[in-house]
C-alpha cells in the first residue's frame, strides 16, 4: 500500500467514495476518470480494471484494521481491576486516526464491505475472517479473567463474546457508514453498551 500516491491516490478515493454511495455496479471507470478530471485510458496505467480497485480497497482495510484495537495483553491487565462500564467501551476498535484521509477511507471501504456482503465471496470471506479474528480476541481476554479468578467460570463467555461482537456489527452498520461519526455519540450505543455491562457485571468478582 506504499504506492497510494499521487494519481493513484486520487483515482483510488475516488473510487472508494463514488462506491460507497452508489454502489459498486453503478460506478464506471469513465465516472471515476471524469472525477478525477484524466483520460479514462490512462486509469489502466494505475489499476487494471475496476474489480482490481475493489480487491485493493479489499487489501488496504485488512492491512489496517486493527490499528487501533488495543493488545489483548493490555486488556487482560485491565480486566484484572477495570469495571465492566469502563472496560467494555475499549473492545470496540475505531478507526479514528490522525490521518484524516486514512479514516475516511476505512469509514467508507466498511460500507462497501457490507453493501456488497451478499453479492461478492470476497467481502463475505474478508467478514467472516473478521468476526473470527474478534471472537479470538475477545475470548483470549475473557479466559485470562477467568483463570485470575476475576470473572465467574460459570460465565459463558463465548456466548458473551458472541453478543459483543454482534452488538459492534450492529454498532458499525448504523455508524460507520458516517465519515463524521464518534464512538458513543450514538443513542443506540449507550443503549447497547449499558445492557452488555449490565450483563457482564453478572459474572465479576470485585
Amino acid at each position: 500500500m506504499n504506492d497510494l500516491i499521487g494519481t493513484k491516490e486520487l483515482i483510488f478515493d475516488a473510487f472508494v467514495e463514488m462506491t460507497s454511495a452508489l454502489g459498486y455496479e453503478n460506478v464506471s471507470i469513465r465516472d471515476i476518470a471524469k472525477k478525477v478530471a484524466i483520460n479514462p485510458a490512462s486509469m489502466y496505467y494505475h489499476f487494471e480494471s475496476k474489480r482490481k480497485m475493489l480487491e485493493y480497497a479489499y487489501a488496504y482495510y485488512s492491512q489496517h484494521q486493527y490499528d487501533n484495537r488495543i493488545p489483548a495483553a493490555v486488556m487482560q491487565r485491565r480486566l484484572e481491576t477495570e469495571s465492566a462500564e469502563d472496560l467494555l467501551p475499549s473492545f470496540f476498535y475505531t478507526f479514528e486516526s490522525e490521518d484524516r484521509k486514512k479514516y475516511v477511507r476505512m469509514v467508507l471501504i466498511t460500507k462497501i464491505i457490507y453493501m456488497r456482503l451478499f453479492q461478492d465471496a470476497d467481502a463475505n470471506a474478508m467478514f467472516a475472517e473478521a468476526n473470527a479474528n474478534n471472537a479470538e480476541y475477545v475470548i483470549s481476554i475473557l479466559k485470562h479473567g477467568v483463570e485470575v479468578g476475576r470473572i465467574d467460570p460459570g460465565f459463558d463467555i463465548e456466548i458473551f463474546a458472541d453478543v459483543l461482537i454482534g452488538s459492534l456489527e450492529i454498532m458499525g452498520i448504523k455508524a460507520f457508514a458516517n465519515t463524521h461519526y464518534v464512538v458513543g455519540q450514538l443513542e443506540q450505543e449507550q443503549r447497547i453498551m449499558a445492557m452488555l455491562a449490565r450483563l457482564f457485571n453478572t459474572a465479576l468478582k470485585y
